[in-house]
């Protein structure tokens, strides 16, 4: 079992466990997250309030009644919160020198694209942009369109939670596993829909109701089809005859079926995958534990090794100390690991036998170093 490799790299020896940081040790343990990593290297969390503000008042400005009353106020707003994540943005990119991954040019660059920056730093250049237009008179803030787009664009920066939540990658790497699948149940929708559509309409074309043919052409059958498989319809078009309604209500039955086989697929797998992360996240304090016995269990032997005293006795004992937590430790990992008892009782036996050799040896070590001081 190795260790993992921390800010200062690989430890060489139990004496060197103190370069491992306060968080390197509270990760093995499991008492810390991401967001303490971010906390602990400096970093901080990205404040959403001023996006929600922001896009709720500007909501304002597609009503009538009170679009020219709100655009003195929001201009206002709009240049506080404007400042507001500017000064932020600044600060992020200054901070993100605490790391050495980060530090330099092409450290912040790459802090901006791996963070998320980028969208925030494309919607203040936009911002800027507008702004200094209306302050120097060019254009009319109440008329410039793309002000209202660019201000709806906002929800885009709500993608940056996704670096704490993780959903997207996570989706789509369960979309890519059972890719052939959902293919599969996509395929066998537009299977049945296709002639089930041409049915319809040559079912239902010369029916008229009200002075209206529904099903008049081909493309009028398919979005019924459609709207009938992927939802309970609109209401304004139904089958008239009766093989058109079995053909509908055959299609609506094989479409909820159809339609609901990847969202089990997806909710299982996300099942899963969360079990999984219980699990390992089980083992990180146990196998914290074992790691740090190991290294104790290898400086004692590299010190017996190279020192030969009147405390050798001592250090064998240690050693045998050591050595018999490593063992216990082992067990714990398993345990929890496989979650199960059996081969244990073989496995105990095992250990059993080696402790009783190591007793042996270490007695007649022991034997030979009385001999030896008493001569």
């Amino acid at each position: 079992m190795m260790l993992s490799p921390t800010r200062h790299g690989y430890p060489t020896s139990y004496s060197d466990l103190h370069l491992l940081s306060e968080y390197d040790f509270a990760i093995a343990a499991g008492n810390s997250s991401q967001n303490d990593y971010d906390t602990y290297y400096g970093h901080t969390n990205v404040e959403q309030k001023d996006d929600r503000t922001n896009f709720l008042i500007g909501t304002l400005t597609t009503y009538d009644e009170y679009h020219k009353a709100s655009v003195p106020i929001l201009i206002n707003i709009e240049v506080i919160l404007f400042i507001y994540c500017l000064i932020e943005f600044i600060l992020r990119i200054y901070g993100s020198e605490s790391r050495l991954r980060y530090y330099g040019l092409k450290g912040k660059v790459r802090f901006i694209y791996e963070h998320y920056l980028i969208i925030d730093l494309i919607l203040l250049i936009s911002y800027g942009i507008i702004f200094l237009l209306y302050f120097i008179k060019f254009y009319d803030y109440s008329s410039i369109i793309f002000l209202h787009c660019l201000r709806f664009l906002q929800l885009i920066r709500f993608i940056s939670l996704d670096r704490y939540i993780k959903s997207i990658p996570l989706i789509s790497l369960i979309i890519w596993q059972h890719r052939r699948i959902l293919l599969v149940a996509v395929y066998s929708c537009f299977l049945l829909l296709l002639p089930t559509s041409y049915f319809l309409w040559i079912t239902e074309r010369f029916i008229e109701t009200d002075g209206k043919y529904f099903f008049q052409t081909y493309v009028d059958s398919v979005w019924f089809t459609i709207n009938s498989m992927a939802t309970i319809g609109y209401g304004e078009t139904w089958p008239r005859t009766f093989i058109g309604r079995v053909l509908t209500a055959s299609l609506c039955c094989i479409g909820l079926i159809l339609w609901t086989l990847p969202a089990g697929i997806i909710s299982a797998s996300l099942t899963s995958i969360h079990e999984k992360r219980r699990k390992s996240q089980r083992l990180i304090r146990p196998a914290a534990r074992l790691i740090l016995a190991w290294w104790r269990l290898q400086h004692l032997k590299n010190q017996s090794r190279i020192t030969f005293n009147k405390n050798y006795a001592d250090e064998k004992c240690k050693q045998f100390i050591a050595r018999l937590l490593y063992a216990r430790l082992c067990r714990e990992f398993r345990r929890c690991r496989y979650h199960t008892n059996d081969g244990y009782d073989v496995q105990v036996r095992i250990d059993i036998e080696r402790i009783l050799q190591c007793l042996h040896m270490i007695e007649e070590k022991l034997n030979h170093v009385d001999q030896k001081m008493l001569d």
